[in-house]
């Protein structure tokens, strides 16, 4: 099967980040036997002056030619926020067998993800979201919804760190700030009171018999690439907090990157994850900061 992926590949950050789900997507269609064409839109997008200035109508004819000399059976949509209704419109008139599907690691009711899932819903065959919250039904107006985790590749998640028998630290949490610029936002530097996640991260920190490697708060830059590798290799234990609302199976991406890595998870109870990595053997789960600090504790024994 020949597939088009059009998301962000994130060229122009210059390998930062080659973890990223769209690359290991790909990687899963090559190994099983698949033709892949990487498009990073919004590295086209900026590619050319003029599609600043005139609402990427450059863009939208590169997918368009793209589409006819590549001819692939599938369009894989990923978070591809620069590619307009008009041109899939024309594209599904065009190419009326062409089957046109999308991923999304958003939280549904985060970052519009819920306003554009509904507005693209009409020209898709399938949407697949990290999400298994009933509400996502609501935005699909025909074909099939459903739910896919996180993905582990093992040509990326490689570290093995289970192996290791010396660790400097216990456990580990990074906050990513957006992948855009890989800092601490100058508005909003993620101090106490500001983010939920941070709030509940500072009550681990302030526990004197946890050795935490937390980034991304306390004006801790977040970290990335070999940087990131380095910093988890130092821990046993990785902690998952998600910005709420809290919606059912909705992880960010750490939870692959931790426990691909070989991390011991610690997921809140209140994602259900449960129901998909079972209770203390593939995952602690907690309700609380104080039910937390006392598994850390207990685990860390």
């Amino acid at each position: 099967m020949k597939i088009l992926h059009i998301s962000n590949f994130g060229d122009r950050h210059n390998g930062r980040l080659y973890w990223n789900q769209c690359y290991k997507i790909s990687n899963g269609f090559i190994r099983n036997g698949h033709n892949v064409y990487n498009f990073s839109e919004r590295d086209k997008s900026r590619s050319d002056l003029l599609n600043k200035f005139n609402n990427d109508k450059k863009l939208q004819i590169s997918i368009i030619e793209t589409v006819k000399n590549y001819n692939p059976d599938l369009i894989l949509l990923g978070h591809a926020d620069r590619l307009h209704l008009e041109t899939l419109d024309k594209i599904k008139f065009k190419y009326p067998d062409l089957k046109i599907a999308e991923w999304n690691v958003d939280n549904y009711k985060l970052d519009n993800t819920e306003y554009k899932l509904k507005k693209r819903s009409r020209y898709l065959d399938g949407i697949f979201s990290t999400t298994s919250d009933n509400k996502l039904s609501e935005c699909l107006t025909e074909n099939f919804i459903t739910f896919f985790p996180n993905i582990v590749d093992i040509s990326v998640e490689n570290l093995k760190i289970f192996q290791s028998n010396y660790h400097k630290k216990d456990i580990f949490f990074a906050l990513s700030h957006g992948v855009g610029t890989g800092k601490l936002r100058k508005k909003n530097t993620y101090k106490e009171g500001s983010d939920q996640r941070v709030i509940f991260a500072n009550k681990i920190m302030k526990n004197k018999s946890i050795n935490c490697n937390f980034f991304g708060l306390n004006n801790i830059q977040p970290i990335w690439a070999s940087d990131f590798d380095n910093e988890i290799k130092k821990c046993y234990m990785g902690l998952c907090l998600q910005r709420k609302p809290q919606l059912k199976y909705c992880l960010s991406d750490r939870v692959s990157q931790y426990g691909g890595n070989g991390l011991m998870l610690f997921i809140e109870r209140e994602t259900k994850y449960f129901e998909f990595l079972y209770d203390r053997k593939e995952a602690v789960y907690f309700d609380n900061a104080e039910d937390l600090i006392k598994k850390i504790k207990y685990y860390k024994d």
